[in-house]
């Protein structure tokens, strides 16, 4: 069986840029690109027309920016966000990030870190810039709720998905790591986050940088 297609829609400003995305995500036999605009407003009015897996957005952009259009598309149930930007407004970099992006990545990442991280953030992971982890976990510790650092409320098994999670792992490679169903990831990671009043999964990965716990010894 062939593996599912994962139709993308491609948001920036310049033109030039969403040319490369566009060549490049067509050397990814596995994408399909459903849609291109050039702000945020056109990418939500799409939203129930095209049905995207994965968004691929600019943050800084005419008309409405790549932070207020991941609010409105999370909003509305909509698909994962992969934020792809220059980092240079860290006021919409905390705004995006409190909105829910799955992802954050630099424009000058290469070719093969974008792919892979379109892939990630379809399958329910989160993918963070290895060139600018330190600079999105200050903004998230600066906007939003970190939960509590008391991890012994969670059981074994909820601590190790916590970890897993907190490297970006997918749910599937998560269950893999594990030898345990997808099914139970997610349980286990739900009841990670209401334990430690988390909101999503990418203030997870903040929590557990932030707490030591991607290390093997838990504090």
């Amino acid at each position: 069986m062939d593996p599912r297609m994962i139709d993308v829609v491609i948001v920036d400003d310049q033109q030039i840029v969403r040319e490369g995305l566009r060549s490049l995500l067509r050397t990814d036999p596995g994408l399909t690109i459903v849609g291109e605009y050039s702000d945020g407003a056109q990418a939500v009015e799409a939203l129930t027309r095209l049905r995207p897996d994965v968004i691929v957005m600019d943050v800084r952009m005419p008309v409405m920016d790549g932070a207020l259009a991941t609010q409105r598309i999370r909003e509305l149930q909509g698909p994962p966000v992969l934020i792809l930007t220059t980092f240079d407004d860290d006021e919409t970099l905390a705004r995006a990030l409190r909105a829910g992006a799955a992802g954050f990545l630099l424009k000058s990442a290469p070719g093969e870190d974008i792919l892979r991280a379109i892939h990630t953030v379809s399958e329910g992971g989160s993918w963070i810039d290895p060139a600018v982890a330190a600079r999105v976990l200050q903004a998230y510790r600066t906007s939003t709720h970190l939960g509590s650092a008391d991890v012994s409320m969670l059981t074994d098994r909820e601590l190790d998905v916590l970890r897993s999670v907190g490297r970006g792992l997918t749910n599937q490679e998560v269950a893999q790591e594990l030898f345990i169903g997808e099914a139970t990831v997610k349980t286990h990671l739900a009841h990670a986050l209401a334990k430690l009043d988390l909101r999503d999964r990418s203030a997870a990965i903040v929590f557990v940088h932030e707490n030591g716990l991607a290390n093997d010894e838990c504090p």
